[in-house]
């Protein structure tokens, strides 16, 4: 079977599952959160068939994101994240045969999602335990090389989502979902696992590792198979994450009624 893995460590200002995924907590009624990132990601390897081949040249990505969180009851949150990603990777594809595609860059997909919480660790339940839905449009970049910012298909995930907070600061979160995409991108399932710390009550720090099968696609090297087709591969990725966090202090809640409290 001759399918794509990509291996890539990341180094994030902040957690790069912060964006509508591994959070299992939401805000209070009433209360809009937000949170800018910035993710660095970088492979120098990867599966072609069941061999671990090196690339040519680094495949670096910058994404810089938005991400916003808005409570609507205690157990209902409304949530979405928007961004602007560039990619490069300069050198030609195996035997130069065609470019993987130097500088790629545009828009991110925007994810827009819902999440109910059937569980909450504050009331005496062993974990919070949220369900979410959301939906996906496609960015502005273009696809059909490997450093493509995305697969430049809309669709729809659902997921649950479980964490617990420590007394001594630290946390553990994970999300286990499915994502639907329009054709020819193949259906995949997902998971994002997270262990934090809190430094002091504005710095953290955490380790994460996410994990994406596809079901079905087109192998890398099969019959038919080309450049313009990479959105089409039966992709297994495998994410390892470093991140840093600082909590911006507010003296109050903002409030989409324009109370004041």
């Amino acid at each position: 079977m001759l399918n794509k893995r990509l291996m890539a460590l990341a180094l994030a200002a902040l957690p790069a599952t912060d964006h509508a995924a591994s959070n299992p907590w939401l805000p209070e009624p009433g209360t809009l959160n937000t949170a800018i990132s910035y993710v660095f990601q970088s492979a120098d390897r990867f599966y072609f068939g069941n061999q671990l081949v090196d690339l040519p040249a680094d495949r670096e990505q910058h994404t810089v994101g938005a991400y916003l969180e808005y409570g609507l009851t205690d157990s209902i949150a409304l949530d979405a994240f928007v961004g602007y990603s560039a990619t490069d990777f300069t050198e030609t594809g195996p035997g130069g045969s065609a470019p993987f595609g130097a500088g790629l860059d545009g828009l991110t997909d925007t994810n827009l999602g819902i999440r109910w919480r059937a569980l909450d660790e504050l009331t005496g339940a062993p974990v919070s335990l949220t369900f979410r839905a959301a939906g996906i449009i496609e960015g502005s970049y273009r696809t059909g090389a490997l450093n493509a910012v995305g697969d430049g298909s809309s669709g729809g995930e659902f997921s649950a989502l479980a964490g617990r907070y420590f007394e001594n600061g630290a946390s553990l979160s994970g999300e286990f979902g499915y994502r639907t995409r329009s054709r020819p991108v193949p259906d995949e399932f997902f998971a994002n696992l997270r262990a934090g710390y809190a430094i002091t009550s504005k710095w953290g720090v955490g380790i994460s590792y996410q994990v994406a099968e596809s079901l079905g696609g087109i192998d890398i090297g099969a019959p038919g198979f080309s450049f313009a087709r990479f959105p089409e591969t039966n992709e297994d990725a495998q994410i390892f994450g470093l991140d840093l966090s600082y909590r911006l202090p507010l003296r109050r809640p903002f409030r989409l009624t324009g109370e004041k409290t």
